[in-house]
Parts: C-alpha cells; structure tokens; sequence
C-alpha cells in the first residue's frame, strides 16, 4: 500500500511530497540548503520503506532490569521512562548497568519471528532516554563495554540475523541523555536545561558515525525532539552531517523539529492519522502499553485489533511499527511472540491484498475499508474491502460509491452476487465466509468509479494526536454511536465520549474538534487528566456537513497515558449534533 496524493484514483505518490521539497521542510529556503537529491533519487532512496509496509520495534536497555518497578513499587506511566518518573538518582541508577545481561537474546529467533510476521524490517533502541548505550562506545563507558561484563556485540548478531533473513536494521538514538553531565536525569523535567550543548552534539555525532561505521543502519530513528535546547537549525546540521556518512540511509523526522520538518518520513506515535498524508510515514505503535518491559502491562492489544490497525494504516498509505518490550535476559514474553504469529499467518495467506496494495481516496466505510490493486486507474482495476465487521443480515454494502461495470468475488476468487443501488453497492455474502479478524472481499471494476460523498480534508501532518468517535467510550442516556462514524443524541452536560489519551511528547496542542452542528454556541469542553478546556461551537449547515472548529490550548505535560472526554451542553429542544473526532495538534513555541 503504497503513499497517498488527494485524488480518487492513485497519481503518482511522490507529486505532493517532493515538489521542490516544499512540504518536506519548514520553509523552501531550509529545503534547498539541506537537500541536494532530485524527486526521482529520493524515490529510488525510499522505495523499499515505502513497499514495506510493517517492521519491528525494540525498546530495550537498563529499564528492562527493573520491569517498571522501584523499590517494590510499581512505577506509573511508561517503563523505559521509570529513572525520570520514579525519581531514582543517578548514583541509585548507574549502577543499575552492570546487572543488565541480555544471556538469552537469540537474534536469529528475534528477526525470524519478524520476518515470519510479515515483517520487512526492524528498529533498536541503541541509546534511549537513559543513556545506556548497546554497543561499546568509544565515547562513553556506560554502555555494553565497560558498564558490565556482559560480551557480546548484540547489534552486530542482529544485524547479521537482518542480513540473512532479508530485513533492513535500523538503529533508534535519543536526543535526550540523562547521562550525559549536559542534562542529568535530577535537572529532567519535561523540558530539561542544557548546560554544554556544542559539547554533547560533538558527543552525539561520534556515537551515531560509530553506529553508522559499525552497523551500517538502513534507518536511523531519532527521538526526544521536543526540548527546548534542540531547534530546528541544529536537526538540519545533524541530518545533513548523517546523509553525508551514509547517503542511503532513511533518516526520520524527529531528526529536527517533528512538527515542521518531514523528511524522511513522519512518525505518529500511538496514534493513526484520520486520512492519509501528503509525506511518506510511518506510526509505531505496542503490542500491549508500555515500550519497555513493565511486569504490570498485561493490557495486551487482542489480534484483531492488531491486525486491523496494520490494514488501517497501510490503507491510509504509511507503514506500521510494531513494538515488543523483551525481558531484561533478551527473551520476548510469550504473549508478544503469540501476537506476531498469527499477524504472520494473517499476512501470508492475503499477502496480494497486504503488499500488492495502495492507498486509493474513497468514502470512508462503516464496515471496515479500503484499498486499490497497485496499477488500478479510475477507469479500471480492483478494490480490496477489507472487512472487520461482519454484517448481521449477510449484505455487505459499499457506500457512496458507483462503478461502470464491477465484479465481486471472495479474496480466494468465488463469485459474489453485487446490485447498485443509488450510489451505493450491496454484496451478497452467503456463498463466503468471514474469516478471523478481517475478511478481505474483491472488486474488479471497469467503466470508471465515482465518489458520491466529499472527503473531509482535515490537514493532517501526522504528529496529531487524533481521538475518533469509533473507538470511545460512550456514557450517556441517549447517546449512540451511528455505523462507528460518529455520536449522535446529546442530551445534555454529562453525557460523555472518553478515550484513554497517549502522548508521545510534553508541549503545547491546539485542540480541534469535527462535529455537524445546527445551532450557534453549544458549550463544550475538552477534559484531559486534571485540567479542562471550556469553549463554544458554532453551526455548520447541517446533520451531514461536518466542520472543524479549534477550541483552543492545552499543555499537555504528562508523557504516556491519560484520560480524556469531551461533552457538549445542548440547549433545549430538538437539535442535531453528531461528534466525529477529537484532533490534538502539536504547536512549535
């Protein structure tokens, strides 16, 4: 499924994302300064990311010893964070290195069970927040060298694993070192100062030309964009420094400034975009809630919505990068080997309509959705509907959308009687099956097809943190959730949509909302953990004309889970209000 322009059918999928670099950068100036290479060589640079569709994350290092646990207490939020959120001193917390041995990391079994998963390639944590490093650096002795006694060079065994099995090794490095004497993990607040900053950039650029030396990472995956200290200015000069060492390698977007700066790719985390992007990107998402091992996450996502999520997301045109925390040993806890087992055999058996697919600009669907046979034009070629939910009745219908002529059959090839009705589509589906978390039916179609409802355009990026109304919880004494659309039936302030909210980075949203509104000045408010946000919408025309409105600013300071809830207080009297989605934006201070 390859990456997405706004038109019905699929044009050409660099047009919007490589047009003189404009959507790339933060302005043209920055992108003729940093990037040298012509639309067609960064084409021929990321095609194998952009056919890859799925890869494995591994958060992995010292916080793994501690499994989220301090001192017989259960730390809250995200494990790999437990040195900032557990408060431990950096005199408690080094020392910490010397017990951390990964004996029964089998990187042959670790990249096998990838590569059995559908997996094209995988990402490590070689420097996390903490500063430990899993290589031996030359730089520093809080690493796998000198920090304890353990001797192996594990990203070499991966990367041979990668190399024999066919995946592309990527290498994750933090901005952030609580380590380094530049930001200590005591001075770590959400945005910690920095005291030697010319002295810990020469510090970064050593350590990521040893990984570049010693590995020869297909990918390096930045994170910790957000503090203050690191600008934009400072990401281009390291982007530009890194595609100088390897000028094949893909480098991501928190390189610099996430919210401006796009190349290589964008990388949404814990969260799907509600459309496709005009950039190429990739979301990263856990098989359970925390990145790092944490004994107390058992909320392990079931395989249906795994496996949903990655349709989901190749359908919109990105790819999905999926984590596993191992244990502190190196093994993988069984339930993240079971979870990618059945992804695999998933993947194999619709391997055409995984890898043999693109994004295409249809009607969003309440049955699941969709994607195009690569090559298909407007005129001609084959859909793939993919179908997590069953219909009761046993008539799968295709809404808002018509066809010339159109054939419709199982994904094995057994036909399915279809009628046009309006400008929808209604398949019979008593000769198929439904199958374990996604039925995939088949649409060849010639004559030409035609949208009958406008797509909304929400202007995504992809660092937005975005709530849909399908995946809520929904209280309140009339409240509905319509065709896993929208929620319709507020009565009055109490009545509540929730969601559990995971933010990727401290800062300041702009929170937006998508709603049909006939009448000026409903209240509502927007609650994030303790704070909440108060304001009004206006009217948007109708039940069916959807408008997207800013309610303003929240700080959002809390990195991992919280809950949010909107609700909206409706005057008196038969009024429509149907809520769709719930949209945090990033804003760069």
């Amino acid at each position: 499924m390859n990456h997405p322009c706004s038109s019905l059918s699929l044009k050409n999928k660099w047009t919007l994302a490589l047009a003189v670099g404009a959507t790339l950068f933060a302005s043209p100036a920055q992108s003729k300064d940093v990037l040298s290479e012509t639309e067609a060589e960064f084409q021929e640079r990321m095609q194998w990311f952009t056919d890859a569709q799925f890869g494995l994350f591994i958060h992995y290092g010292v916080y793994s010893n501690l499994g989220g646990e301090w001192k017989g207490e259960s730390v809250p939020r995200y494990a790999e964070w437990i040195q900032r959120w557990g408060q431990i001193p950096s005199e408690e917390y080094y020392p910490l290195a010397a017990d951390f041995r990964p004996d029964e990391l089998d990187a042959d079994l670790w990249v096998r069970t990838a590569k059995e998963a559908g997996m094209k390639y995988m990402v490590i944590t070689t420097k996390h927040h903490e500063g430990f490093c899993l290589w031996d650096s030359a730089v520093t002795e809080y690493d796998l060298g000198e920090a304890t006694d353990f001797d192996r060079d594990i990203l070499g065994e991966l990367k041979a694993a990668c190399e024999k099995y066919g995946l592309k090794f990527g290498t994750y490095y933090s901005i952030i070192d609580w380590h380094h004497p530049s930001q200590r993990v005591e001075l770590a607040t959400n945005q910690p100062p920095m005291y030697d900053k010319d002295g810990y950039v020469t510090y970064m650029k050593a350590q990521l030309k040893e990984l570049i030396d010693r590995y020869d990472p297909a990918i390096m995956w930045f994170d910790g964009d957000w503090v203050k200290w690191w600008t934009m200015e400072d990401g281009l000069d390291l982007y530009r420094y890194l595609r100088e060492l390897s000028p094949d390698m893909v480098i991501n977007n928190r390189v610099a400034k996430r919210a401006q700066f796009k190349k290589d790719f964008g990388t949404p985390e814990n969260s799907t975009p509600g459309g496709a992007l005009d950039h190429v990107w990739e979301a990263c998402w856990t098989v359970n809630h925390s990145w790092g091992y944490k004994k107390s996450d058992t909320t392990w996502k079931s395989i249906d919505v795994l496996i949903q999520k990655q349709i989901d997301i190749n359908a919109k045109g990105g790819n999905l990068l999926l984590n596993v925390g191992p244990y502190a040993d190196g093994a993988w806890p069984e339930a993240s080997t079971e979870l990618l087992e059945q992804m695999g055999e998933w993947n194999r058996k619709h391997r055409e309509a995984v890898y043999d697919s693109e994004f295409v600009m249809v009607p969003e669907q309440s049955f699941g959705t969709m994607a195009q046979k690569k090559g298909s034009t407007e005129k001609k070629g084959e859909l793939f509907a993919y179908v997590f939910d069953w219909p009761e009745d046993g008539k799968l219908k295709i809404q808002n959308l018509s066809f010339g002529k159109v054939k419709a059959t199982t994904y094995q090839g057994r036909g399915l009687a279809a009628k046009a009705g309006g400008n929808d589509l209604e398949i019979d589906l008593s000769k198929a099956k439904p199958e374990s978390s996604a039925t995939v039916i088949r649409l060849k179609y010639s004559g030409g097809m035609k949208a009958h409802e406008q797509v909304i355009d929400l202007g995504l990026k992809g660092d937005e943190l975005i709530l849909e109304a399908g995946n809520a919880e929904v209280t309140g004494r009339k409240l509905v959730l319509v065709n896993k659309k929208y929620v319709s039936g507020w009565l009055d302030a109490e009545d509540r949509v929730s969601w559990t909210l995971n933010v990727p980075a401290p800062g300041k949203y702009l929170v937006k909302a998508l709603y049909a509104n006939d009448v000026d000045g409903s209240p509502v408010s927007v609650t994030v953990g303790d704070q909440t946000l108060s304001g009004k919408i206006e009217a948007s025309g109708s039940k069916n004309q959807y408008q997207l409105t800013e309610l303003g600013h929240m700080e959002l300071n809390q990195v991992g889970a919280t809950n949010c809830s909107i609700s909206f207080d409706r005057p008196s009297g038969k009024r429509i209000l149907r809520f769709k989605t719930l949209i945090f934006v990033p804003v760069e201070e």
